[in-house]
């Protein structure tokens, strides 16, 4: 609710719905209704969108602001799983058949993550990515910098030495060059126009994966 660009935005109304609610519905389309968590910080800030999503019947975890890393770990602890998904709740256009993708590789005993932004070959508001839950739990965030406390996937990329990552690439990379997510008012006003235009959004075209380390 914080974002400095466009404040409360998560709760912003899209095509009549909340963004975070059109992308709950996304998700779920995925996975379990029952299983999605929205995993927000602890400040008075962000008690309406708490509020909102808990009237939407899906769980809340709230934890640091700024050290999202532990914040994730925190959520992890309290919905035990396997592998969860990081999504991002600027993505009102998620296509819930990316999560289906990812979803075929989590039998993979030596994945760590499954992507598509390593490369990015799919728009911004389209990312997608499945952590094995125990690599995630392992990770020492009192030994990360300030960034890569923020950015709670960041540790992935910057060693790809030490992680086994698959990523999912799109059969149109120029797509990286769009973006779908909501990060200012007029993103959001855009989008709309953009959505109020036939065959918008496209269907996102996949090819084979490529295992990255």
């Amino acid at each position: 609710m914080g974002s400095r660009r466009f404040p409360g935005k998560v709760l912003a109304p899209f095509q009549g719905k909340a963004i975070i609610a059109r992308l709950i519905d996304a998700a779920a389309e995925a996975v379990a209704r029952d299983r999605i968590t929205v995993a927000t910080s602890a400040t008075a800030a962000d008690d309406p969108l708490a509020c909102y999503v808990r009237e939407l019947g899906v769980s809340v975890f709230r934890g640091p602001l700024e050290n999202v890393v532990e914040r994730f770990q925190g959520c992890l602890r309290a919905n035990p799983c396997d592998w969860f998904f990081r999504l991002c709740a600027d993505s009102p256009l998620l296509d819930p058949s990316l999560l289906s993708a990812a979803m075929r590789y989590q039998d993979g005993k030596d994945i760590d993550l499954v992507t598509n932004v390593f490369p990015r070959t799919f728009p911004k508001g389209q990312s997608v990515e499945l952590i094995r839950a125990a690599t995630f739990a392992a990770i020492d965030a009192s030994r990360l910098t300030p960034q890569q406390k923020e950015h709670a996937t960041q540790i992935y990329y910057y060693h790809p030495e030490i992680f086994n990552i698959v990523n999912i690439e799109s059969a149109e990379p120029k797509l990286a060059e769009t973006s779908y997510a909501v990060d200012t008012l007029e993103d959001l006003i855009h989008l709309e126009h953009l959505c109020s235009q036939e065959l918008f959004p496209p269907k996102v075209l996949m090819q084979e994966v490529k295992r990255v380390a």
